[in-house]
């Protein structure tokens, strides 16, 4: 019957006679599995093919729906990959018959159930008794009354037979002792922690005096703590615990509230203070008894969670996790994601979502109650951070938006960019949800067995789920099933045979659409609308600076527009401070170590994570990993850079390429962490090749001098010369504002090492060798010759201008003996102005009368006209201010204004 009601239901969805037998898989799948998952009988799949629906794939249904197609295969035709009615019977029928036979499929599932497993009993028609005869019968005699059989023995007996009622839990019902009770009830209590309702915590079925409802509720025994503590400290203990177990338990579906009405007396408001949530059934309203028993397994589930945590407490919070959904509570809420990104664009109330049931829910209209189905898929669904959930209004995160842009043609599937983002947001620290938690211990053991079977990873899991003792054998392993289910789906783990093996998992690169001078000329326009203008090829400079190294200094004076560069130039490429790949740190003076940046640990030994570590978590999340993040380290000098920025000038000079990403040593250590959580969330973590960082500097009396440890891994790009003459341009400068984002491709670096390009780049590793060997020759006087870094960078500096065709070879080189040879110079010696002037001879490209000038040197950096027709007119004009503050004040730097 259920592949009846799954092939009209797919019929009429496609409009075709013949269905895809694959979307006919999925459907007859997510009928059953929709079942299982709100508590509903169904039968269990054959031993072979799996232990629960919710463990199967639409790859391992085969063997199950083949027996039903076998079956009907006198009305079935089945051609390779469709499947139908028989053509001759389906021309006959009529919308009318159609639905006749959905209908009776429906009603004969139904009679199967109820014949196999209800065994004559029936919980809402016992419920029902009660509330209509108990009035009269409290005017009857009470001993040997067939209700009181009924609440004692009846109703207990058979919830005992229910699946999910477990061997420690004690069914008890009472009527009263020897006389009526005003409010009759019938408990569930765990051994280990109450066998009385008179105190302690326990479940319990609460008929109001009035017969009008009959409440479900999670509560605590209130005789016993009364008449010990007295009346207003029992109140407040029972507040508080209260509040305690609704923050520890998730309750859903439950109403959380003290508007528990059963009687006028006293008793009431005991009833009121003590409940800690609950369901409530009106007479006339009373559900069927599919829905009864799901809000009971469901009550239950979370009464279990309770003692499980009261019996096994564990001392470490971050180990409290549990796992109460299945990889297929996603590919089911595909629909009610896409209907919000679709209708949205704020808020679709859960009825809006029901009314177009066969649109949101994979089932269609097969599902028989739609309001809980879209709620339970909603908190699987929000616990993944995609929607947010306000009463009973959905609405999608920025995560969710982002996801509901990347639907395959079938929305019921993952796509890749799905996908990673999903896996991207795991290591949130704000989304670590009880599902979040398990999927990332799950993801950690498979990591340590690395190679490992179901028996090998089940019964670390359920140790770290705290289930070993609670849980058997059997339920184990199924729900170990499902996690690896989760995990392979996701692309953590890869499974052949019994055998599953963690992966990484490799991204296709991103390539950016446009060339890299297209894409720097939008970069150019977008700063240019913005109102800000900079000198002629400074944004090319800053590019090549970035794409060489990920470190980048910008020198000057104050407000010459350093730090709105860099903020500019994120902007372009789509990293803003709202999506969090902008992000702007003043650095304090009294920062004196790395723990400022990167965080500390607190003397609990717990790990406190500065700025930058949480922007590196970021970073390096999958599905972040094509997007470029830039910091801005503001004043960067104001404290010894040597000191505060060590670490991270170490592992920049340990970059090398793993599965075609850069990758460092870690900045920190998992060792050097104590709790789990933090481990998981910091542990070894590296600088990605999608984070660049730029530092603006002012050299005065208030800041400190850089290092040549600092100054070997950075560009430095100085903003003293400024024209105050420029003024925006009146001109239309299109910013292609449709252009599509560059992906992070753009800026990482390509070469690591001076090996990867000499082959290709052979002529032009050499020439700008050549030039550096003759300058260095000229630095070794004063002891600040250059080694194997600066030439590997100016080099890669050099070839990627080349490639990209942004600078002439004369200019970018120019920058670069700017950028990385003159920032090394300093000092008041006669050496050191020999050193300049001898640079001026190359720079020139000239002759120098260098003992002339060793004695004044004035015509050099008085004649302007002369010092722009200069080979390298940049470096040549710094080096004659250099010159000047040496002649005029006894001693020059790079860095004095």
């Amino acid at each position: 019957m259920v592949l009846i009601i799954a092939l009209i239901t797919e019929i009429q969805a496609s409009g075709s006679r013949l269905v895809s037998l694959l979307n006919l898989k999925h459907r007859f799948l997510s009928l059953l599995q929709e079942r299982e998952s709100n508590g509903l009988i169904v039968d269990q799949p054959p031993d072979k093919a799996g232990t629960s629906w919710n463990s199967m794939t639409v790859n391992s249904i085969q063997s199950v729906i083949s027996t039903p197609i076998a079956a009907l295969s006198a009305i079935l035709e089945q051609q390779e990959d469709s499947i139908g009615f028989k053509k001759e019977l389906y021309e006959t029928w009529s919308n009318e018959v159609q639905s006749e036979l959905y209908e009776y499929a429906q009603a004969e599932l139904v009679n199967y159930y109820n014949q196999k497993y209800s065994d004559s009993f029936s919980l809402k028609e016992a419920i029902s008794d009660i509330l209509f005869a108990y009035i009269t019968a409290k005017r009857e005699t009470f001993a040997g009354h067939r209700l009181g059989n009924l609440v004692r023995q009846e109703i207990p007996s058979a919830l005992r037979k229910l699946p999910f009622i477990h061997s420690e839990l004690k069914i008890q019902g009472s009527v009263g002792q020897g006389n009526w009770a005003t409010i009759p009830w019938i408990s569930i209590m765990d051994k280990r922690i109450t066998e009385t309702t008179r105190q302690g915590e326990y479940l319990v079925y609460l008929f109001a005096e009035d017969m009008q409802s009959v409440y479900l509720t999670f509560m605590q025994g209130v005789t016993i703590p009364v008449a010990e503590k007295g009346k207003p400290a029992a109140y407040e203990y029972f507040k508080q615990k209260v509040n305690e177990i609704r923050s520890m338990l998730p309750l859903e579906g439950m109403i959380k509230d003290d508007a528990i009405y059963l009687t006028s007396g006293g008793l009431g408001q005991d009833y009121q203070v003590s409940t800690i949530a609950y369901y409530r059934y009106e007479l006339d309203q009373l559900p069927d008894d599919e829905q009864l028993i799901a809000d009971l397994k469901n009550t239950v589930t979370n009464y279990n969670e309770y003692v499980r945590r009261v019996v096994n407490p564990i001392e470490e919070a971050e180990q409290s996790i549990s796992f109460n959904y299945t990889i297929s509570h996603l590919y089911a809420g595909q629909g009610i994601l896409k209907y919000i990104h679709e209708f949205g664009p704020n808020t679709i109330s859960l009825e809006t979502l029901i009314t177009d049931q066969a649109t949101v829910l994979l089932s269609g209209d097969d599902v028989k109650h739609p309001k809980e189905r879209v709620k339970h898929l909603g908190r699987a669904l929000r616990d993944l951070g995609l929607i947010t959930i306000n009463e009973n209004q959905f609405s999608l995160t920025d995560l969710g938006q982002e996801y509901a842009n990347h639907f395959n043609e079938n929305k019921w599937t993952l796509s890749e960019a799905q996908v990673r983002l999903i896996r991207s947001n795991l290591t949130d620290a704000d989304l670590q949800t009880p599902l979040v938690k398990s999927i990332n211990r799950a993801i950690q053991i498979c990591k340590e067995l690395e190679s490992f079977t179901l028996d090998q990873f089940s019964p670390k899991f359920n140790e770290a789920l705290g289930t070993l003792e609670t849980w058997g054998e059997v339920t184990q392993k199924q729900r170990s099933i499902f996690m690896l289910n989760w995990l392979e789906i996701l692309k953590f783990v890869s499974k052949s045979s019994q055998q599953y093996t963690y992966t990484e998992w490799e991204e296709t690169p991103l390539v950016d659409s446009m060339t890299v001078i297209e894409r720097v000329a939008t970069i150019k326009n977008f700063i240019a609308n913005k109102g800000f203008m900079y000198p002629d090829h400074w944004i090319e400079n800053f590019f090549l600076s970035l794409k060489t190294k990920p470190f980048v200094i910008l020198a000057g004076v104050s407000g010459t527009g350093k730090t709105k560069l860099v903020k500019l130039f994120a902007e372009a490429v789509g990293a803003t401070t709202s999506n969090g790949q902008f992000s702007l740190i003043p650095v304090r003076p009294d920062w004196s170590d790395p723990s400022d940046l990167l965080g500390y640990k607190d003397l609990s030994g717990a790990f406190r994570p500065g700025k930058l570590t949480e922007i590196l978590v970021e970073a390096t999340k999958s599905g972040n990993q094509h997007k470029p993040y830039f910091i801005c380290l503001d004043e960067m000098n104001l404290a010894r850079v040597e000191h505060y920025f060590s670490d991270l000038l170490s592992v920049l000079e340990t970059q090398e390429w793993h599965n075609q990403r850069i990758v460092t040593t870690p900045l920190i250590h998992r060792d050097s962490l104590q709790n789990e959580s933090d481990k998981q969330m910091y542990g070894n973590l590296y600088l990605p090749d999608n984070v660049y960082i730029i530092g603006t500097v002012n050299m005065d009396e208030t800041t400190h001098p850089f290092s040549k440890k600092v100054l070997d891994r950075a560009n430095t790009i100085e903003f003293n010369y400024i024209e105050l003459g420029q003024y925006p341009s009146l001109e239309d400068t299109t910013d292609r504002t449709d252009a599509p984002l560059p992906p992070n491709s753009l800026l990482r670096s390509e070469y690591l090492q001076l090996v990867d390009v000499y082959r290709d780049h052979k002529q032009l590793t050499e020439n700008t060798t050549e030039l550096l060997v003759k300058i260095n020759g000229i630095l070794e006087q004063i002891h600040s010759h250059v080694g194997f870094r600066i030439r590997d960078a100016v080099c890669f500096y050099m070839i990627y201008n080349e490639r990209f065709g942004l600078l002439s070879g004369e200019a970018a080189f120019d920058m670069q003996l700017l950028q990385k040879i003159l920032p090394r110079i300093q000092g008041s010696s006669a050496s050191v102005k020999k050193v300049l002037l001898q640079i001026m001879q190359v720079a020139q490209d000239r002759n120098l009368p260098i003992s002339e000038y060793m004695e004044d040197a004035s015509k050099l950096y008085l004649s302007m006209e002369t010092l722009a027709a200069s080979k390298y007119p940049h470096s040549a004009r710094k080096i004659a201010f250099m010159l000047r503050r040496l002649e005029e004040d006894g001693f020059t730097s790079y860095w004095i204004s």
